[in-house]
């Protein structure tokens, strides 16, 4: 039986992930006083700003994680993939889809202390969405694997 659409489905899920992860917001906050109201967004960015410096490093850990699931897909496709390789691929989408949900927990639980509104944005979506489908594909395609010797 064919699995490359297991494949198809896990590069497919990574790529998007990690696009939206690098080029989208990934949530934001928003304070107001009297006179003053600030409204940010946390996200990958080239700006100086101390959550961004803090943030992202982290998500291009997270985003480094799913290009190389979807490394591990076209290896897939190619016909070229080992079994340990295909368990590393397993285990970066674990750990990409972990980062982001510590960040986001960590940037939640601070605006809930301050009380703030705070909004998750579609770098979030796309980045945990996406690394949870691709982790989807890539087991079952190793389940499929292993089920053929």
């Amino acid at each position: 039986m064919n699995q490359n659409y297991l494949y198809v489905g896990s590069l497919i899920t990574s790529v998007i992930g990690a696009a939206l992860l690098l080029f989208g917001d990934f949530a934001g906050w928003y304070w107001w006083d009297q006179y003053v109201e600030v409204t940010v967004w946390i996200g990958i960015y080239l700006d100086f700003s101390p959550s961004n410096l803090l943030v992202t490093p982290i998500l291009l850990v997270a985003v480094a994680l799913l290009a190389f699931c979807a490394y591990v897909s076209y290896l897939g496709l190619m016909d070229n993939l080992e079994d340990s390789f295909s368990r590393f691929g397993i285990f970066a989408a674990i750990a990409a889809i972990g980062i982001q949900l510590g960040v986001f927990m960590i940037f939640a639980l601070i605006n809930i202390i301050e009380d703030n509104a705070w909004w998750p944005d579609v770098g979030f979506y796309g980045g945990v969405i996406g690394g949870a489908l691709t982790l989807t594909f890539l087991y079952l395609s190793n389940q499929q694997k292993t089920s053929f010797k």
